[in-house]
């Protein structure tokens, strides 16, 4: 592990056009306290890399070093691998070498993402773009092995998409994301821990991954929530505040105010603006079949739950965090697929009532289904112009319901609870709250479904043993 364990280690690989994906990525990178990025770009040996250097680093907020043997990694650093030479990783130094004589390509990608997955585990990045060849897709699937994340970029905006295609198709990719949006989204998964100057006092944190807020901010945003529970219902306390914060920032600016009384001004001029900040803080994005090869796995785990039940008993699952419902009706489809005679029941909750409206219309786009296996679309929706409506027979297997999982009366007795990317918003002590309440609503052996970009703590795997770490599914201990 690194020497810093709250750090993680992003390695960047790329080829031919990956100089352009570049400077596009790191132009919309910001400085968070979290992520060292070590970068092996393919160049003929003697090449210009300190040319590679300057260009990247007229583009990036962060500054860019031309890599030397034996640097420990900082956070908010990037290292660019020489030519000629290979980098791999040790705890937190980064190590030059000779390439092996196997490497057609230096730097080597698959080199260093190994060496990142061996060194950081489940803090490991692996960020594929631009380039010809397959290098890569290797080190991807060693990074997901070890729990960590990877992502590629989009192939229809790379110049040339071997790259990323290759480790698309060796299912070593968890996201497929715009060079453009891979800096929101690390800073959105890991938010940051930059902390304040020397002399400017020490940050205010309630855990060690949390960033520094200013007392000022943390008064605003305190007030803010205040008001939005009181318009809406709906409480945010339990969510990571400084998520919550980049996404009033975001507001703010939009809307060109600046100062805290600015916006209080605008929110008793037009009381609508709490119904406005409530839907952006809520996350109400989702697909069916999402990580397709995670879901297999689950199906198999279902389908030997299923084959152990006695005859007749219900099937119960809890979709915790459903947003607009397509992973609820994804698990339904999935348990009728099993061909079980059992009653089919699933509880699934959210918080948004507008996304809550849309999972009980259950009417989607195409969008919605690219991930879905065709004939299963066809099987399970009925064509309605431009968009797709669920049949009734899966519809009656899901209840909607308007409620947050932390202070609802959760259902028990259940085979399954899905909660998919709704731990990495809310606090660790609140994410252990959580996964208590799971492990009390599950029967023995019932299985615990997490997103890809979550782990769990220690006392997350005292309660639960791993079926599949890679996929993040889990079985209940006790």
């Amino acid at each position: 592990m690194t020497a810093n364990a709250a750090m993680h280690i992003a390695g960047i690989g790329a080829s031919a056009g990956g100089l352009e994906a570049m400077l596009a990525m790191f132009a919309h990178m910001q400085p968070g306290g979290r992520i060292s990025f070590v970068v092996a770009q393919h160049m003929a040996k003697d090449g210009h890399d300190q040319l590679v250097v300057r260009l990247i680093g007229r583009e990036s907020a962060l500054p860019v070093l031309l890599a030397e043997s034996g640097v420990h990694l900082q956070a908010d650093t990037v290292y660019v691998i020489p030519s000629g030479q290979d980098g791999r990783i040790q705890g937190d130094t980064l190590i030059l070498r000779e390439p092996a004589a196997g490497h057609l390509s230096t730097p080597s990608v698959n080199a260093l993402f190994v060496s990142i997955a061996e060194s950081a585990g489940s803090k490991a990045i692996g960020i594929v773009l631009s380039g010809t060849g397959s290098d890569g897709a290797i080190g991807c699937r060693a990074i997901r092995a070890n729990g960590g994340l990877t992502l590629a970029q989009d192939p229809a905006e790379a110049k040339f998409n071997g790259m990323p295609v290759a480790a698309i198709q060796a299912k070593a990719i968890a996201q497929v994301v715009p060079v453009e949006c891979i800096g929101a989204m690390l800073a959105e998964l890991f938010p940051g821990t930059a902390t304040p100057a020397p002399g400017t006092g020490t940050p205010e944190t309630n855990e060690d991954t949390a960033p520094a807020i200013s007392t000022a901010a943390r008064h605003e945003l305190d007030w803010l929530l205040q008001q939005v529970h009181q318009a809406t219902g709906i409480d945010f306390s339990s969510y990571k505040e400084d998520t919550l914060l980049r996404r009033l920032e975001k507001r703010k600016a939009t809307l060109g105010v600046v100062s805290v009384e600015a916006y209080q001004a605008l929110i008793r001029r037009r009381p609508e603006e709490l119904h406005a900040l409530q839907h952006l803080f809520l996350v109400s994005v989702s697909s069916f079949f999402r990580d397709r090869d995670s879901f297999h796995e689950l199906n198999k785990a279902l389908a030997s739950l299923v084959a152990g039940k006695p005859a007749g008993e219900p099937i119960r699952v809890w979709v915790a965090g459903c947003a607009s419902g397509e992973e609820a009706y994804t698990l339904a489809i999935l348990l009728k697929e099993l061909g079980s005679r059992h009653p089919i029941e699933i509880t699934a909750s959210d918080l948004n009532p507008e996304a809550l409206a849309m999972a009980r219309e259950g009417v989607y786009r195409l969008t919605a289904f690219k991930e879905m296996d065709a004939g299963l679309r066809e099987r399970y929706f009925l064509k309605k112009g431009q968009h797709f409506e669920i049949k009734p027979e899966i519809r009656a297997c899901v209840r909607f319901e308007q409620h947050d999982v932390l202070g609802c009366t959760p259902p028990l007795e259940l085979d399954l609870v899905s909660c998919r990317n709704l731990l990495i918003y809310m606090k660790s002590p609140l994410q252990d709250q959580l996964i208590k309440r799971f492990h009390q609503s599950l029967r023995s052996q019932g299985l615990l479904f997490i997103g890809q970009s979550e782990s769990l703590s220690f006392i997350g795997n005292s309660l639960f043993s791993p079926i599949d770490h890679y996929h993040r599914l889990f079985r209940r201990r006790h």
